[in-house]
């Protein structure tokens, strides 16, 4: 009787045995009918709160990544996989039989992922990241940007003469570029400004008025690589500036990489407050030609013959010129010139069949990477629009005049910048030219702190009267673009014809709050005090960049 249980425990031991030494056998067979790379069995040495560390590695053929499979007696009690790998062991992460797993215990381990599956799984790896690269080729190439910014200014008068003042504002712009992944752009800028007073100042200036204004508002395509461009709705082109905006359409043909002209038409905005308005046309044609590139020798330049009329009456009719010249970070120059074509009842008014209205030219030379020097020459006068026509002569005889202005800047010892300008401007019914100047110092980053300070100085003399301003200030810069500055400046003048002395005194506080997801609030108090005022001036928007 007793030696039944003997014989069984016996059988049952040496049965343990062959299962454990027939195991790899049987594996290394199926292994082999299966298409499967076997890898060598090894035991279980550490098991962790969430890691099993095995005795065997890279020399097993065990890599990392791998899906390994822990067999007892021929049952898969446990998942792993492998998450670091060495020549002689490795790490695992348990998947799944937690419980089942046993430090020591003689077990074998064969990766769930075979020989060909291996490959299989590579090659379906490269396919996939092909995918993923063309798909990040062909992502769109759309770009959106642009702000909206809600704005309040507000003017309190302590004086006994109260004349309080009240403006919000909303501004907004978008730019869309390359829409459908092409060069179709899309650009409109505005504003909606609401000014309150509390009385009336004149008939031009009521208690309560909306200002509305676009400045911008056109769908574009500018491919320079294809035949023609065009652009339409509220269109103004760098290439011209000085003509202005035009509500309606602009094309243009490229005639080869340097060389381009076009044609544009429509109406002409109302010219104080850019309304929309469709009395005045406007048409006109333009030849550009561009040469070179930026960062390097770069020249461009466009005349423009354009023309405005009331019905079949003329407006105005002239030529635009405008150079633009660069070398490199060198030198830039800029010029530009207007030509008045006077005819009809424009010639009766002003004697003359052609009439410069219009001469700017401006120069910038860096003398090294820390020191420039800048002179530009601005010579205006009026021209007679239909609008304008039944003005006074004396009014446009005010209005012209002519200046000249030099600037000078240098860096020094890394933190310091120094910049001043003088400058002169004469009017046609002056006696004596305008002078006006300007210099500054700033010292950046003082003590490693991000703080600036700066103090400016400016002031002007003519015939009337002569003045000036200093300004002091302290800049404080933060981490992820907040700053802080306290100015304290001050405006004194002397009118001349009865030496009379007059002092007006500020101080203002700014601050620049960048928010989470791109939104902003901007902010500045400034109280004025003097002969001339005396107030609190408050400015805050808050907005939002994308």
């Amino acid at each position: 009787m007793r030696a039944k249980p003997v014989l069984a425990a016996i059988l049952m031991a040496v049965n343990k045995h062959i299962a454990i030494l027939w195991a790899p056998l049987l594996f290394l067979v199926f292994g082999e009918l299966a298409g499967q790379t076997p890898v060598t069995p090894v035991a279980i040495k550490y098991i962790s709160a969430d890691k099993v560390y095995i005795g065997g590695g890279k020399a097993n053929g065990i890599s990392v990544g791998d899906k390994l499979q822990i067999v007892e007696n021929g049952k898969m009690v446990a998942k792993l996989k492998v998450v670091f790998v060495a020549d002689h062991s490795a790490s695992c992460e348990i998947i799944s039989g937690k419980g089942a797993i046993k430090v020591g215990a003689v077990v074998i381990i064969k990766s769930a992922i075979t020989s060909p599956e291996i490959k299989k799984t590579k090659k379906e790896r490269r396919t996939r990241a092909k995918l993923r690269k063309r798909r990040k080729d062909k992502r769109s190439s759309t770009r959106v940007s642009g702000y909206l910014g809600l704005q309040w200014y507000q003017f309190l008068d302590t004086r006994n003469n109260r004349n309080d003042f009240k403006q919000p504002t909303v501004r907004f712009k978008l730019k869309i570029k390359n829409i459908w992944d092409d060069a179709y752009n899309f650009k409109i800028k505005a504003r909606s400004r609401y000014n309150r007073r509390t009385r009336r100042i004149n008939i031009d200036v009521p208690a309560k008025e909306w200002r509305n204004r676009i400045y911008e508002a056109a769908f574009s395509y500018d491919n320079t690589k294809a035949l023609l461009n065009y652009k339409v709705g509220r269109i103004i082109s760098n290439k011209f500036s000085g003509v202005g905006y035009i509500d309606g359409l602009l094309v243009q043909h490229n005639v080869t990489d340097r060389l381009r002209w076009g044609l544009f038409g429509g109406t002409q905005p109302e010219w104080q407050y850019s309304d929309f308005q469709t009395s005045i046309q406007k048409y006109g044609l333009y030849v550009n030609y561009l040469d070179g590139e930026y960062g390097k020798q770069r020249f461009e330049s466009t005349l423009a013959l354009a023309g405005a009329y009331h019905g079949s009456v003329v407006s105005r009719e002239f030529l635009y010129l405008q150079n633009n010249y660069s070398y490199g970070r060198k030198w830039n120059l800029y010029q530009s010139l207007e030509l008045d074509i006077n005819r009809d009842w424009r010639k009766q008014r002003t004697g003359e069949s052609l009439s410069i209205t219009g001469i700017y030219a401006n120069g910038h030379y860096n003398i090294t990477d820390d020191m420039s020097v800048g002179l530009n020459y601005d010579n205006r006068k009026n021209y007679y629009t239909y609008e304008l026509r039944s003005l006074a002569d004396s009014l446009f005889d005010d209005a012209f005049r002519q200046g000249a202005r030099l600037s000078f800047a240098w860096r020094f010892l890394k933190n310091y910048r120094f910049y001043t300008n003088f400058g002169g401007r004469l009017r046609a019914t002056d006696s004596e030219p305008t002078y006006s100047y300007t210099g500054g110092l700033s010292v950046l980053n003082i003590f490693n702190q991000r703080v600036t300070f700066s103090a400016r100085f400016s002031g002007f003399s003519n015939f009337y009267t002569a003045g000036f301003n200093p300004t002091l200030s302290f800049s404080k810069y933060f981490s992820r673009g907040h700053s802080l500055r306290l100015d304290y400046g001050n405006y004194f003048y002397t009118l001349k014809s009865g030496n009379t002395n007059r002092l007006n005194q500020f101080i203002r506080l700014d601050a620049q709050i960048e928010l989470p997801l791109r939104f902003y609030i901007s902010n500045n108090y400034e109280y004025t005090w003097g002969d001339d005022s005396q107030g609190h001036r408050i400015f805050s928007e808050m907005g939002y960049r994308f």
